[in-house]
């Protein structure tokens, strides 16, 4: 696939895992020594297959998962069904059923999918550890939400190589700051309750102010009793 071939070509990559979203997902995957993919597929992709055993179990963030794996052609189809996922969705179709947008055999056909997603992938691995390695990508799409939104990082008009040298590497230092402060208010049970962006206003509220030939600047005090408790 020209996608996958030109990551590699690009960054010449030699040993490494590539994991993708449906968008890129193809049966045709690169079969470089070393070069390993992990691939979620559409629901309606050839290969997959419903009825295929899932006799393995885990717990993922809470949520209980059933697994399976199976061999196909040299690759692996890993198939997963979210417990709570799969009982939302017929829900929803049980709903659509009492609306007159759906019938009962619409549910009974649907059933088997319900809940369900399946990734490919070139690595015989265990299924728990092939969902791990995929899930991670979800870290990465939220280092770049908080960057484009949060931070608002995601434009930068610069013409200069040392310019855009230091602007990526404030953004560097300004996302790890914010996700010590979010792994700080997870930590303490307090993310529901306020935002990164607030816990940053209410330390900037008790920072002190002072002024250098005329310039109004922040003095930073490390152990500043006023500061909120939860960043302490």
């Amino acid at each position: 696939m020209k996608a996958y071939d030109s990551i590699v070509e690009q960054y010449d990559l030699r040993r490494c895992i590539i994991v993708a979203d449906r968008v890129l997902a193809s049966y045709d995957m690169p079969k470089r020594k070393g070069i390993f993919f992990i691939a979620a597929i559409k629901r309606n992709f050839r290969i997959i297959d419903y009825s295929m055993k899932l006799d393995k179990s885990f717990i993922y963030k809470d949520r209980g998962i059933n697994s399976g794996k199976k061999q196909i052609e040299g690759k692996f189809l890993y198939m997963y069904e979210d417990a709570m996922m799969r009982a939302e969705e017929e829900t929803n179709l049980i709903k659509k059923i009492q609306g007159g947008t759906e019938t009962q055999k619409d549910l009974e056909d649907e059933r088997p999918r319900l809940g369900k997603f399946s990734i490919l992938s070139n690595m015989d691995d265990d299924p728990e550890s092939i969902y791990g390695m995929y899930k991670m990508r979800e870290e990465v799409e939220q280092a770049f939400d908080a960057m484009k939104n949060e931070l608002e990082n995601d434009k930068a008009y610069l013409h200069t190589t040392d310019g855009i040298r230091g602007y990526f590497f404030l953004s560097f230092i300004s996302l790890y700051i914010y996700f010590r402060i979010l792994e700080t208010l997870k930590a303490k049970d307090m993310s529901p309750k306020i935002s990164v962006k607030e816990a940053i206003w209410n330390c900037l509220r008790y920072m002190p102010w002072f002024t250098v030939h005329g310039r109004h600047l922040q003095r930073y005090l490390r152990n500043h009793r006023t500061w909120p408790i939860f960043l302490n």
